[in-house]
């Protein structure tokens, strides 16, 4: 019997559970999202947060004869904890698919003598390569804006190869000529 909680007066099945019931209707990339959501910490659903990535991979074995679990065990490859967006997902896993290396994510970043930069969606510390996705709240609100831009700017004056992308990066020519130069830089530093 699978476990339950409260939810605004309703009993609902734990959420790790839900995302192994809706594995049949889910694609594996919407299953990634999920799952990435599960082992983040941005729901507002306070057992739908902070989840341990063993506990999914667990929960997949366990429904080893459920519906959808094909996609359920090929999604389980590619989740990452610390995620703080399903469009980051979706950027990882198109950066992870596109054969380059995997990047750290969610990590805070400082300079050398020890000033702190940010906390890029995803980066590599050693190449001193950042990519942070900007959902459209990045453009529309005017703080958010003004904090990326000097973010941006601290980043690029430390060395870094710092990639600001949208949803229009995620797909089409866009998406070839950043996983371009995202490979560039990659294979440029050291």
């Amino acid at each position: 019997m699978p476990r339950l909680h409260s939810l605004r007066g309703l009993r609902v099945v734990d959420p790790v559970e839900a995302w192994v019931q809706s594995a049949p209707l889910l694609s594996v990339d919407e299953l990634v999202q999920v799952g990435d959501a599960l082992a983040g910490r941005w729901s507002t659903f306070g057992p739908a947060r902070g989840r341990d990535l063993a506990e999914l991979v667990d929960a997949v074995e366990r429904a080893h004869r459920r519906p959808g679990v094909v996609r359920l065990r090929a999604a389980s490859e590619w989740l990452r904890a610390g995620v703080m967006s399903p469009r980051e997902t979706l950027l990882r896993l198109m950066i992870e698919r596109a054969g380059l290396p995997r990047l750290n994510v969610n990590v805070k970043r400082w300079t050398a003598s020890g000033a702190y930069l940010g906390r890029p969606d995803l980066s590599d510390g050693r190449r001193k390569v950042a990519v942070e996705f900007e959902g459209d709240g990045h453009r529309t609100d005017r703080r958010q804006w003004r904090r990326d831009i000097e973010r941006a700017a601290r980043f690029v004056d430390d060395g870094w190869a710092y990639h600001r992308v949208t949803d229009d990066h995620l797909r089409g020519p866009l998406a070839t000529a950043f996983l371009g130069r995202l490979a560039r830089d990659l294979d440029e530093r050291p």
